[in-house]
């Protein structure tokens, strides 16, 4: 009797509020085109929490079936542009070339073909990302037909499914890995997703012992540095490693850090461990100043325009305070860019308010932090550092009154160079983030073509996106908003903003 009365308490509520696991069905022909359309045309006018939560995973199976065909439509489009890889070293094509990888550069017919680039416009992320993307759908559509199936039918996620195919495709053995993948989705039916990944790795290390070491070997080759700023002029500075070198790095901060705290600094250990990572990552002073290990804030930073951090950028401390000789290693010269307009440089130099300018990797800083960079690097330019020759110099860039050079050459002067370099920050292409500083000058119109050497001419491009532009079909329009308009060879077309007014270049 309990059963009947909950069974009719259940069909009430479905009644009511248009309870949607009704419109699952197993096998359905129609691809939950009906489960769609009950979510789409829900009156949620009266859903309690249930009806709530019961429509939050009709559309979390919604969203799991969209992904198992977006990774299918990724499979078809890697397969529709079948050609030679054109990352073997050679500029173009020859005979015995294997064909590409999946996201990997390719010819096709004699054009240079990047799938990787268009998808990431699509997927709105970088090309980085886009790749990985890429493979691993790949990977899913053509070795994991049991989770492609088992994520269409919104019994996974999309990331359980992403973490099934990246934890067990370190098995070479195909039957070792139907076999695996057949038990972890079995699990996954009667467990939460949230430890999928972990009976992943139990699964593949039972059929292999080598996984794991497959696994950590794979990790290690997409080891990275990555910096991911924040909204309040701070920055996370990511560095992965191998699990105990990173535990080595931390702890010989935490021993420094610990050093000098008895005796008497009164920054906390995480403030002390993060001025000391900076200071070994920066170039160390040749000076015997008592600058090294201080908040970033106090570091000499040659800032408006490039600024150059040199020996003395205050690494090492006052002999026989801090004492840590072994503690600090030399860091690699530092620089970083604030774009500045003449407008902003003015307002400084006469008292007036205004805003401070853009650092790369950052975004817009206030007045007062241009102020005190300027303030700094003229000090140390025109009083110099103890009588000692230093390496820092000021270099103002102005990012709104380019240059005058001879725009009937084909090779741009110095200063047109390097004005445009400042300006674009970063390749121009679409979503590409390489800094400008290691890009080419490229001319928006060919200058075989009519098109001058002027700064509105030229942009920058990293090598890839350069010769996708020449060899791949890629063709750049300006408009009359500044904006630029590329259009690829499958004919969208994809807007960028003008130099002038983009934000931060990300980190990718």
């Amino acid at each position: 009797m309990a059963l009947v009365d909950r069974t009719r308490a259940d069909e009430r509520l479905a009644d009511r509020h248009g309870l949607l696991g009704r419109y699952v069905e197993a096998d359905d022909p129609d691809r939950g085109a009906g489960l769609f359309e009950a979510v789409a045309f829900q009156d949620t006018a009266e859903l309690n929490d249930s009806g709530w939560l019961d429509r939050q995973e009709s559309i979390g199976r919604l969203k799991s079936r969209l992904a198992a065909w977006e990774a299918e439509a990724t499979a078809e489009y890697e397969a529709s542009l079948r050609g030679a890889s054109a990352d073997l070293g050679h500029r173009y094509p020859e005979p015995g070339d294997r064909a590409a990888a999946p996201g990997e550069r390719r010819w096709v017919a004699g054009d240079l073909r990047s799938p990787a680039d268009e998808l990431a416009l699509v997927w709105q992320m970088n090309k980085g990302a886009a790749t990985a993307r890429i493979h691993t759908f790949c990977e899913l559509v053509h070795n994991f037909p049991a989770t492609l199936a088992a994520l269409e039918e919104g019994d996974l996620t999309e990331r359980a499914a992403v973490t099934i195919v990246r934890e067990l495709s370190v098995l070479d053995d195909p039957e070792a890995l139907r076999s695996a993948e057949t038990a972890v989705l079995e699990w996954a039916r009667k467990h939460p997703l949230q430890k999928l990944k972990r009976e992943a790795q139990r699964e593949a290390a039972r059929r292999s012992p080598e996984a794991r070491s497959k696994s950590h070997a794979r990790a290690m080759d997409e080891r990275s540095v990555r910096i991911f700023t924040t909204s309040d002029g701070t920055a996370e500075l990511i560095h992965t490693q191998d699990a105990l070198d990173a535990s080595a790095v931390m702890t010989s901060l935490t021993r420094a850090a610990t050093y000098r705290r008895r005796h008497g600094d009164s920054r906390t250990m995480d403030q002390l461990r993060a001025d000391i990572a900076l200071a070994r990552l920066l170039p160390r002073s040749k000076t015997g100043n008592q600058a090294a290990d201080k908040p970033a804030q106090t570091q000499p930073t040659d800032l408006v325009g490039e600024s150059k951090v040199g020996d003395d950028a205050a690494d090492t401390v006052q002999e026989g305070v801090w004492d840590l000789p072994d503690e600090s290693v030399i860091g690699a010269e530092a620089s970083v860019v604030i774009h500045a307009t003449g407008a902003e440089i003015r307002a400084l130099l006469n008292g007036e308010n205004c805003t401070g300018g853009e650092a790369d990797h950052h975004g817009p800083i206030p007045q007062e932090s241009l102020r005190k960079h300027l303030t700094r690097v003229l000090a140390r330019n025109l009083l110099g550092d103890l009588g000692r020759p230093t390496r820092s110099r000021l270099d103002i860039r102005i990012a709104d009154e380019p240059p005058v050079g001879n725009s009937d050459t084909y090779t741009p002067a110095a200063a047109v160079d390097r004005f445009v370099r400042v300006r674009d920050r970063t390749c121009q292409f679409p979503g590409c983030n390489r800094p400008a500083e290691f890009a080419d000058l490229d001319h928006r119109v060919a200058f075989g073509d009519g098109g001058r050497t002027t700064t509105e001419n030229l942009h920058c491009l990293c090598r890839h996106h350069h010769r996708l532009k020449h060899e791949g079909g890629w063709t750049v329009a300006p408009n009359p908003d500044g904006t630029t308009t590329w259009a690829s060879p499958t004919g969208r077309c994809y807007r960028t903003p003008s130099p002038e007014s983009h934000g931060p270049p990300g980190a990718g």
